[in-house]
């Protein structure tokens, strides 16, 4: 019986040491997994975090100073996005006033917060083993192929509050649908509602699933209907949180025309299309083909809902509208990457009952394989410094790389009051020199995009330059800062060059020479180059040079 008692308890003892080592080890590359996202997140930004502002950057950043100075966007400063950008470049500015790249900063923050909640997603979704896969994946993908989506753009601050809605409808699930989550997950959808409008159909997606899941659970209209109300109370409590402002001022009229009226008109501009889609789908199949292959392994993934995350997949694609722009299609991403995640760990379940193997090096095997082969076509991005990034990315003619010398010859050319008005598209010229336009049309792209809307604005903006003439003009002749047409109404270059000539000196600019590029003051007809950014200073000086009235 001894020998008995001590076999067993040998065994017992044989059996314990795994059951406290895994754990153990587990939680060891769990830590070693979560360090390693960290370190490949910094390796991907490094170089860019402090790169120029781009055109979006710099109208973002302009209309969030004059909301910290008391004067209302939209109706000073014409932007395209909802108010919850804005509000976000405010917050990076409060947090740090001296880095014009403050904003990158915070929106790198909303994605490493976006990026946990994915893992906790997969984790809740598909098991403890899906997390890391989903990390690891995620944030190489947010960059897209190029590494082109370093700027701080709207879909970098909308992931969070979007990730944050789907976790609390997958709370909820877990928890017995309590009535509330429906106030929570309604608030935070239409905050990621108020930061770009094209999430719509993810949105719409989520809480119609959920309905009908909710539905077929319980069969209660009546809770479902207490669920709407709920849902509908959280709703307006966002809508009035973040439209508050711009209601009290105006009733939400400048909000409205910017963001919803002139948006219908640029939504059916060339910029959009089933040939854009394509073109983008093109290019991540060609660098990124293993995540059109990983996905449909989720499928053999039970008891998971991957139905769920492709109709989510599915319903990103649509709220990229088809655009050109790079970014639209960051929204994908997570889905994509819980997707790839889950594709992942059904294989190497797979593999472990066939090979008779463990699964989780299997699966940290494939998933290091994975995020290579995504990195392979980017590395040389990682490596180069940061003067070699912005020429590559930006182009190295780009007013871009410009820009932050130009305003700092406008500082010393003029006082904080002085206003500037910028002809072209280049408005991170106005962050750089802390000045204001006299015009809210702060990029003339809104001017020229063939619209009904079009001539009315030029005629506008022709008013604000003859009422409040500013103490200096940038002019940006590139046809990019303008994306002029022939079908472009012809009002306001018609008055810009006469005006420029007769009521301004030309102070001096940026030319480009097939080898280098140069400030030139004076600049004279003799001078050998191309012009990239022109500066004029007005013939005389006005009392009021056409300040904003708050």
């Amino acid at each position: 019986m001894l020998r008995c008692e001590t076999n067993e308890i040998g065994t017992m003892q044989l059996n314990m040491k795994p059951e406290t080592t895994v754990p153990k080890v587990g939680r060891l590359a769990a830590w070693l997994g979560g360090i390693g996202v960290a370190l490949l997140f910094v390796a991907l930004r490094w170089n860019s975090c402090a790169a120029p502002l781009i055109r979006d950057e710099g109208e973002y950043a302009y209309a969030a100073r004059l909301w910290l100075q008391g004067i209302a966007p939209y109706a000073h400063a014409f932007i395209q996005k909802p108010p919850l950008v804005v509000y976000s470049y405010a917050l990076s500015s409060l947090l740090m006033p001296h880095f014009f790249w403050s904003s990158r900063v915070l929106a790198y923050a909303f994605v490493g917060l976006a990026t946990l909640l994915l893992g906790y997603l997969a984790r809740l979704e598909f098991g403890k083993g899906i997390a890391l896969p989903a990390l690891w994946l995620l944030t190489p993908m947010i960059m897209l192929p190029g590494l082109g989506q370093f700027a701080a753009n709207t879909e970098m601050f909308l992931m969070l509050p979007l990730l944050a809605t789907v976790a609390v409808y997958r709370h909820s699930r877990q928890h017995g649908d309590p009535p509330v989550s429906w106030l929570a997950a309604a608030f935070l959808g239409v905050t990621s509602l108020l930061y770009k409008y094209t999430v719509l159909p993810v949105l719409a997606f989520l809480f119609v699933a959920w309905s009908v899941e909710l539905w077929r659970r319980h069969e209660s209209a009546r809770r479902l209907g207490g669920c709407w109300l709920w849902g509908l109370a959280g709703g307006l409590v966002a809508a009035a949180v973040w439209l508050g402002y711009f209601l009290i001022r105006d009733g939400g009229a400048g909000v409205w025309e910017c963001t919803v009226h002139f948006n219908r008109y640029y939504a059916a501009s060339s910029n959009f299309g089933l040939a854009a889609l394509g073109s983008q789908c093109w290019e991540f199949l060609v660098q990124w083909w293993i995540l059109f292959l990983l996905p449909w392994a989720a499928w053999f993934q039970s008891p998971s809902r991957p139905w769920f995350w492709l109709g989510m997949l599915i319903s990103a694609v649509v709220a990229t509208s088809a655009s050109s722009y790079g970014h639209y299609y960051i929204i994908m991403m997570p889905f994509w990457a819980l997707l790839g995640a889950a594709g992942i760990g059904a294989l190497a379940d797979v593999a472990a009952r066939r090979l008779g193997r463990p699964g989780l090096p299997i699966r940290h095997l494939l998933t290091a394989l994975t995020v290579i082969i995504i990195i392979l076509p980017d590395l040389r991005w990682m490596t180069c410094s940061r003067e070699q990034f912005a020429e590559a990315k930006m182009g190295r003619w780009s007013p871009f790389l410009e820009s932050p010398a130009v305003a700092k010859r406008i500082e010393e050319l003029s006082s904080p009051e002085d206003s500037v008005f910028i002809a072209g598209s280049e408005p991170q010229i106005l962050c750089y020199a802390r000045r204001s336009s006299p015009s809210r049309f702060i990029t003339v792209y809104p001017l020229m995009i063939p619209t009904p809307l079009a001539r009315g604005y030029q005629q506008e903006a022709i008013r604000d330059l003859q009422a409040h003439p500013p103490a200096l003009v940038v002019l940006a002749p590139a046809n990019t800062s303008w994306l002029w047409t022939k079908a472009s109404p012809k009002d306001f270059m018609n008055f810009l060059n006469p005006w420029l000539t007769q009521e301004y000196d030309l102070v001096g600019g940026y030319l480009r020479t097939e080898n280098a590029r140069r400030w030139v003051e004076p600049l004279t007809d003799a001078a050998e180059g191309e012009p990239s950014l022109l500066l004029y200073k007005r013939k005389t000086s006005p009392a009021d040079h056409g300040n904003l009235k708050r």
